[in-house]
């Protein structure tokens, strides 16, 4: 019995051992960081960076055959009325729980022979086994059967110690190598490994490859890197953002493996879990950019629980892995400084080409206007909206948040932008996410991305 109590404490003392070494690995980083003269606000320093060129050629290729795997959306029902969305009802800030959107009225027809039904995912989310991890200690007693009590040679002896102090420095580093490994896996396994704020490795300015290649070999070149759909997670340790990337879409064949090849590396070196969804509206009728950009926000939230949302559009690719894709406590306008406009902010009020949101965010100002046919006009809108609720517009330095953009043909101007803009604060209630209608053409897995094909059907009383 004594003996039994006894490897029982000796269990426990082993196991705190591991949980103190644990906790001054998690401890140190942070101390150091505390005191590094090089932070964040130092890595986001106005620093002469030079941009390399705008575009190189691709060498890295390899093969994965395509697979496609067709999901759905499911029609909901009930009004989602931005009065419902007080801080009372909803939970937000930091675990923002949308679920609720989906017991809302938002007016959607599902083809049903292209479209599956399916239940409601929560993502692919990474949960820590429960793992009974043994630590073993091996005992060396270094004792002899025979004790001399006569003198020993005194250069012997000293000899003898410094051989064995330079032993224990040859075997230091080694050690304490397989120490930190011990703990990084130990960390992983059970889910306590956050990804560093700013990832470690970020380059500062990235040459952008605007060259064209086909979807099928980018497919086979990034495929296997990511999930299925284009969904991504870093596998070394656990992101404290999960974003979805919103991309409204027509007619861009050749933007849009352009705009793949560019956007996965630069996101994966960010270290974020995130998707991207390519919504696409029926070649019928004008372009309508906003009502998009709803769409993929309402369909998004049925398959993860998402805290951020990027819009983004196709022809704008980021020049600086320092813009961080996440949301701050503000909503932020995301390309900053564009080479077809000078790398000059046009005017303070923009919120264009790429901007980010919170879920909480999008939901207080009720999603983008569904009223915008035809170009420009939604996102100086939406600006308002945010103004409108209290929000104040974010932006990093114009030396960081730079884009190039892919040349493409105009599109045809909205004529009553304008007077729409300017009644707009009138409409805020009722024109977005609670007024939206569409019907679901398909939903599609792809390797890079998940794509969502919808009809629009404008409605001419509101054109």
């Amino acid at each position: 019995m004594a003996s039994m109590l006894g490897q029982t404490q000796a269990i426990k003392a082993v196991f705190l051992v591991g949980f103190l070494l644990l906790l001054l690995n998690l401890l140190g980083p942070r101390w150091d960081t505390k005191f590094e003269k090089h932070g964040f606000a130092a890595r986001l320093s106005s620093t002469a960076h030079y941009w390399p060129k705008r575009t190189h050629l691709h060498s890295e290729m390899t093969i994965q055959s395509n697979t496609n795997i067709n999901i759905s959306s499911t029609a909901t029902s009930a009004e989602l009325e931005p009065s419902n969305l007080s801080k009372d009802d909803v939970k937000y800030k930091k675990q923002p729980d949308v679920s609720f959107i989906l017991e809302k009225n938002i007016d959607i027809e599902s083809n049903s022979n292209n479209v599956s039904n399916h239940n409601k995912s929560s993502g692919n989310k990474l949960y820590a086994n429960s793992t009974i991890i043994a630590l073993t200690n091996s005992n060396h007693n270094n004792s002899s059967n025979d004790h001399k009590t006569n003198n020993s040679d005194a250069k012997t002896s000293l000899n003898s110690t410094q051989t064995s102090i330079k032993s224990q420095k040859n075997v230091t580093p080694t050690k304490t190598k397989s120490r930190k490994e011990f703990i990084a896996a130990l960390m992983q396994q059970l889910g306590i490994n956050p990804c560093p704020m700013v990832p470690d490795d970020l380059d500062g300015p990235i040459e952008v490859d605007t060259s064209y290649e086909t979807l099928e070999s980018v497919e086979k070149r990034l495929g296997p890197k990511l999930l299925p759909g284009g969904r991504y997670h870093p596998k070394k340790c656990n992101s404290k953002h999960r974003v979805a990337i919103i991309v409204p879409y027509r007619d861009r064949e050749h933007h849009l493996p352009i705009f793949l090849k560019n956007i996965h590396p630069f996101l994966m070196k960010q270290q974020i879990d995130y998707g991207l969804f390519i919504v696409e509206q029926t070649s019928n009728g004008q372009f309508n950019r906003a009502k998009l950009m709803n769409i993929g926000f309402v369909e998004a939230v049925k398959m993860y629980n998402w805290d951020c949302f990027v819009f983004h559009d196709v022809d704008l690719l980021p020049m600086d892995d320092r813009n961080l894709y996440t949301c701050p406590e503000q909503p932020r306008h995301m390309s900053v400084a564009v080479d077809t406009l000078g790398f000059k902010l046009p005017y303070n009020t923009i919120f264009g080409g790429v901007s980010a949101m919170t879920v909480e965010q999008f939901l207080a100002v009720n999603g983008f206007s569904n009223s915008f046919w035809g170009w420009g006009g939604e996102d100086d809108d939406m600006s308002n909206r945010l103004k409108h609720r209290g929000y104040h517009i974010s932006r990093y330095p114009v030396n960081i948040a730079r884009y190039t953009m892919l040349t493409h043909k105009k599109e045809k101007a909205n004529p009553r932008r304008y007077e729409k803009l300017q009644n707009g604060v009138k409409h805020f209630d009722n024109d977005g996410l609670n007024s939206l209608k569409y019907k679901v053409i398909e939903i599609k897995k792809t390797p890079l991305y998940i794509w969502i094909h919808v009809d629009v059907n404008q409605d001419q009383t509101t054109s």
